[in-house]
């Protein structure tokens, strides 16, 4: 038992009384079945000593097992801990070399009882069958996230309280309060060092009693005010607008004035030219009522060359205006008006006309600074894709042959040369993942240049499906390959190897359980035809946008990336890609056509 709480009488004098082993559960049971009465009481608490500290017998040291000390305190309950080394521990993460990092620190730090899952369903059945005394759970995995295995954790009993550490690439808020909100017990962002993990798992299994409840974390507020440069609510700068009265009667600005002064700063002209020059101002309106009949320059004109000008083409402008024949009102609008207003103008009626343009002109000026911004992100986005993706490449690749210069000398020690060949492997995904996104970056670009060369697709397949297996081993899917006979094709060997990866992945996540993925090779005229046929159909809703980018269904932590990269990926070769479902057989089927190679 992990942990045992009773009471003990002080009479009993077993300070400094050594017990080793399975005799601590023993003499925990005996103590349990002689002591029946509170009187007296103290607590008990047996701590582990170091191995080192085994009594010698015959002048030599015991086997090293594990052992403990009781000694005597005055507390109301006892509490044993076993050994930390003892304790099973879980180490969940679909990527490889980070459970190889993980299990590296572990045993650094002598504890050696670890279970990994690459899946969070498969840590799921390792719980269940193997108590375990500590998780290291990445928060995006297929199947089932590290986010719902500690939900799953928090709400069964046998978890409930077991230290949950969860690993995240997301930094933002709303994912660390989630967390905390589910009951985590500790959480690191990554990269994260050796020594940051090996101080967290100490801190969890150190012998500490009872963990205290981690704190929410610090983060800056967010700010109210909007992006882009907007300083103020949108009432706030509607109280701010100005609104430029034309008219060549000084007694209907006056008019006018009045009905507006007390929301609006008012700005007058008592002709077309005046309204020109300030309209043209350093500070021009934000709303122009513009009289029709007007000695020298009318409205009309004067609503003509505002609305030929770029400075001046955005400011609203509303007739109020005597004439109210119908082609008056059309000929207004056709000029760019947004709105006639006939004199005498209801108070009321004004205002409300001039606040609802104000406020359609406030929204369309937002949005095209919105509109500018994004694209200037969109330029920046491209430059900063175009410029990582080529500089990323020369220090990874000199990481990766630094590691396998190292690794042909010959008098490494295992473990050296263990985490050598875990460096040289993480390098040299990393360098696939940034030719990859290189890649289909120049696809979208309409930069790629295929470098076709004879590809065995049989072999390619055969190693696509046993790292799938591999992958998925905690899943009860069977991967059936069927090659009748041997298939080349042109293309880049690379580029297949990621569209069946991407393919074969998706199909074997979408199976149900004890259900089978059918892979199979034909040759069909001057193609070849590459089936995956798997139980379960494709939602109805997405299948017209199956192979779009960031189409996504069912998947907590799905990019919707995986069937458009294929589709990319299979085009760029000169070949196809398409996608059946039988909802009467619930089956579905994806056939990828590649170009062959004779």
């Amino acid at each position: 038992m992990d942990s045992l709480s009773f009471l003990w009488g002080h009479e009993r004098g077993l300070l400094g009384k050594h017990i080793e082993g399975k005799g601590c559960r023993r003499f925990a049971k005996r103590a349990l079945r002689e002591y029946r009465s509170p009187v007296a009481s103290r607590t008990l608490v047996i701590d582990p000593l170091p191995r080192t500290a085994l009594p010698p017998q015959n002048g030599h040291h015991q086997r090293c097992r594990p052992f403990f000390t009781a000694k005597l305190v005055a507390k109301r309950s006892w509490r044993v801990h076993r050994m930390e080394k003892t304790i099973n521990i879980l180490i969940a993460d679909d990527y490889h070399q980070m459970r190889l990092a993980v299990q590296h620190v572990l045993s650094n730090m002598e504890l050696h009882n670890l279970h990994q899952a690459s899946q969070g369903l498969e840590a799921r059945h390792i719980l269940e069958s193997v108590p375990i005394s500590l998780i290291i759970a990445d928060w995006n995995m297929p199947g089932m996230s590290g986010y719902e295995l500690l939900c799953w954790c928090r709400n069964d009993p046998h978890y409930r309280n077991v230290p949950f550490i969860l690993l995240t690439a997301e930094s933002g808020r709303d994912s660390l309060a989630q967390a905390i909100a589910a009951g985590v017990s500790d959480y690191l962002v990554k990269p994260f060092t050796a020594a940051t993990l090996r101080s967290r798992i100490v801190k969890l299994i150190g012998g500490q009693a009872e963990q205290k409840p981690l704190p929410p974390p610090s983060l800056p507020r967010v700010s109210d005010t909007p992006l882009l440069g907007i300083d103020a609510p949108s009432e706030e700068r509607l109280s701010r607008a100005s609104v430029l009265v034309v008219d060549d009667v000084a007694t209907n600005i006056e008019v006018i004035a009045g009905i507006l002064k007390s929301e609006y700063a008012i700005k007058v002209a008592i002709s077309g030219r005046k309204a020109l020059e300030i309209a043209n101002g350093s500070t021009p309106p934000d709303l122009i009522l513009l009289d029709v009949m007007m000695p020298e320059m009318d409205g009309n004109e004067v609503c003509r060359q505002l609305k030929s000008q770029p400075a001046t083409r955005d400011i609203p402008v509303i007739f109020l205006t005597a004439r109210d024949q119908v082609d008056d009102v059309v000929d207004g609008l056709a000029l760019g008006a947004v709105d006639y207003v006939v004199k005498p103008a209801q108070p009321a009626i004004l205002k409300a006309r001039i606040r609802t343009h104000l406020r359609l002109s406030q929204a369309r000026r937002d949005l095209l600074r919105q509109n500018a911004a994004l694209a200037d992100n969109a330029r920046l986005r491209e430059d900063i894709e175009r410029i990582t993706h080529h500089d990323l490449k020369n220090p990874i690749s000199a990481i990766s042959h630094t590691a396998e210069l190292l690794l042909l000398e010959s008098d490494w020690p295992d473990t050296q040369r263990e985490r050598l060949q875990l460096l040289d492997g993480a390098a040299r995904q990393a360098l696939d993942l940034v030719t990859l996104s290189l890649t289909l970056y120049k696809i979208e670009q309409g930069q790629f240049r295929l470098e076709s060369a004879r590809i065995n697709l049989g072999r390619l397949l055969e190693t696509v499906v046993q790292e799938i297996k591999v992958q998925f081993a905690w899943k009860p899917v069977e991967i059936r390959l069927d090659i009748p006979v041997a298939q080349s094709a042109l293309g880049e060997n690379a580029l297949c190897r990621s569209v069946f990866a991407n393919l074969l992945k998706n199909a074997v996540e979408a199976s149900p359980d004890e259900t089978e993925v059918h892979v199979q090779l034909l040759r069909a005229g001057g193609e070849c035809t590459i089936t995956l046929r798997n139980h379960g159909v494709v939602p109805l809703l997405i299948r017209e946008h199956f192979f779009d980018k960031y189409v996504s269904h069912g998947k907590s932590d799905g990019t919707g990336l995986g069937s458009y990269s294929a589709k990319l990926l299979t085009e760029a070769q000169g070949g196809r890609i398409s996608l059946a479902c039988d909802d009467d057989a619930a089956q579905t089927c994806l056939t990828v056509y590649l170009p062959a190679a004779d």
